[in-house]
């Protein structure tokens, strides 16, 4: 069966597999040496998430080429400071740390929809306490979902137990928000009554 996997995708026998694997973590070992996980990435990074914030809010300018340069630049000086002090460490368990818990927090927000959904659907939700039960729900989503994620095997358990106050808080902060902007349902609800 393998071997009929590896001949469909182009490989004549299992050793043209194998040094294909080979070339992959050469290619991986070589980008870590460059520095590319440690300054290229993180640079990048910074980068995307202060572009992104400078051009939405216009905090500096309204010229975009004005918060790139600004973005770059503050990047650059973030990464200096990382490097001057050795928290390349801190980035990658920052980095991987949050990727998990923004797993989780995807996870219980699919979830908390759907129940919603159907919940509405089925005419369960009683009319004016949308807002009560949209607000439950999330929590309780966000709940359920990372106590699945904690009795996962390790090493993805051991990672969503380092983060779960993190997506406990995020869980509540949702359902909080939630309380405050579901409202009536349309697009009047923003409106003062006349």
């Amino acid at each position: 069966m393998a071997k009929f996997y590896l001949l469909k995708r182009g490989f004549t026998d299992v050793a043209d597999a194998n040094t294909t694997l080979l070339n992959l973590n050469e290619s991986v070992s070589m980008l870590q040496e460059l520095g590319f996980f440690n300054y290229v990435l993180p640079l990048g990074i910074f980068f995307v998430i202060l572009y992104g914030i400078l051009d939405q809010y216009k905090i500096i300018s309204k010229d975009k080429r004005v918060n790139a340069l600004a973005s770059i630049l503050i990047s650059s000086f973030i990464l200096l400071y990382a490097y001057v002090n050795n928290l390349e460490w801190f980035f990658s368990l920052f980095y991987t740390k949050m990727s998990v818990a923004i797993i989780v927090l995807l996870f219980a927000v699919t979830l908390a929809v759907f129940v919603f959904k159907a919940l509405e659907q089925n005419a369960v939700i009683p009319k004016g306490k949308e807002k009560v039960w949209s607000s439950i729900i999330i929590i309780m989503s966000v709940l359920i979902i990372n106590g699945a994620f904690i009795n996962a095997p390790a090493p993805l358990g051991e990672w969503a137990s380092e983060v779960s106050g993190i997506v406990v808080a995020f869980g509540i902060i949702g359902g909080i928000l939630s309380w405050f902007i579901s409202g009536k349902g349309g697009e009047e609800w923003w409106q003062s009554p006349t």
